[in-house]
């Protein structure tokens, strides 16, 4: 049984048009009706999939980089960061002059004043557009399993570092963005979890990705492989096949090189 791998935001979702090409729809309802298991592998959480999922029926999900699994519609597993480290993430903010978001599996945490950095108000916006918005305190008590951080100029990055990176994977994101996992999780290690749960031989692991998170995932399963057109040289070492961008049907013409349809 053959298992595939997507990532979503530069893979399945056009930077450009913010679409999913049908091409890439109907490449993976062939691929599933010709017996192959398929996954979303994101680093967003559960609660920003949600469209995804309607658009794109999947047999799985692996959302915060690996920190929540489901299997057709079950939660199968779920980390949630420790109290104490939930805690130290809401005041960074403001202690490093960075901008926050705390990401749960039901809805991500911002703080609702307006920010200097026009990304993260564009980020809120859209989070509350799709209903994932928290409206709780930010620096109140909640649940979550990973943070993202936007920064600039102004911003204290090596305190940051200094602070987090013992607890915490930081992926550079480029543009001032980083993608904060917690050490022990990513997308390769949720790939191997949910494989040997369904017992699906590595040989038969495809992944398809464009950005730095994903590394993992072509660590795991460097034999096939692929990266987008656009996608981060730091994939380059492990991409088997380069295809197409998103816009030029990158995902079914890929399909179609790895003979899965």
């Amino acid at each position: 049984m053959k298992a595939l791998f997507f990532d979503i935001d530069g893979t399945l979702l056009s930077e450009k048009t913010h679409q999913v090409p049908e091409s890439a729809i109907r490449a993976i309802e062939a691929a599933r009706k010709n017996g192959c298991l398929s996954f979303i592998n994101s680093g967003r959480c559960e609660c920003m999939l949600k469209e995804m999922e309607r658009i794109l029926p999947m047999d799985g999900v692996l959302a915060g980089c690996g920190t929540e699994l489901t299997y057709h519609g079950e939660r199968i597993f779920y980390y949630p960061l420790p109290d104490e480290l939930q805690q130290k993430i809401v005041h960074a903010d403001r202690k490093y002059n960075v901008g926050i978001v705390a990401e749960g599996s039901e809805v991500n945490h911002y703080r609702p004043e307006e920010s200097r950095m026009e990304v993260m108000n564009f980020m809120r916006e859209m989070t509350g557009k799709i209903h994932a918005l928290s409206i709780e305190n930010f620096e109140g008590h909640y649940e979550i399993s990973k943070f993202c951080i936007q920064a600039d100029e102004e911003s204290d990055m090596d305190g940051i570092r200094a602070e987090f990176e013992k607890d915490f994977d930081i992926m550079d994101r480029r543009g001032g963005f980083y993608e904060c996992v917690p050490r022990g999780f990513d997308k390769g290690q949720a790939i191997l979890h949910m494989a040997e749960l369904l017992n699906i031989d590595m040989d038969d692991v495809y992944v398809f990705g464009d950005s730095s998170n994903d590394l993992p995932m072509f660590r795991t399963a460097p034999a096939h492989s692929t990266a987008m057109k656009k996608h981060d040289p730091v994939l380059d070492p492990y991409a088997a096949y380069v295809t197409d961008r998103v816009e030029e049907h990158g995902i079914e013409k890929a399909l179609k090189h790895w003979k899965l349809i």
